[in-house]
């Protein structure tokens, strides 16, 4: 495999990562919430420790708020879901 294709799969797993926790992070309660968003900088902080150009760390924060709005709006379908099952189940 070449060098760009592993970087891009890293940047990838990086960025979903980071924006799945973050993601978890506004979703959740509890004082639990906070182990989510220490993960979330720790990802950061191992992305930018192992990538060191700009560009690299702009896609990576980039793809990462892809990640967490996406990651949020399947929360938001799921909830509304969840509340109004009546609607949901006469669409079927």
């Amino acid at each position: 495999m070449s060098d760009s294709v592993k970087t891009t799969l890293w940047i990838l797993l990086y960025a979903m990562l980071a924006g799945i926790s973050l993601a978890l992070f506004a979703e959740i309660a509890q004082i639990h919430k906070y182990l989510f968003s220490l993960l979330a900088i720790y990802i950061g902080i191992r992305f930018f420790r192992r990538f060191e150009t700009v560009g690299l760390r702009a896609t990576f924060i980039v793809l990462a708020i892809v990640v967490y709005f996406l990651t949020a709006v399947c929360f938001a379908v799921f909830h509304y879901a969840q509340n109004n099952s009546d609607l949901v189940t006469s669409l079927i």
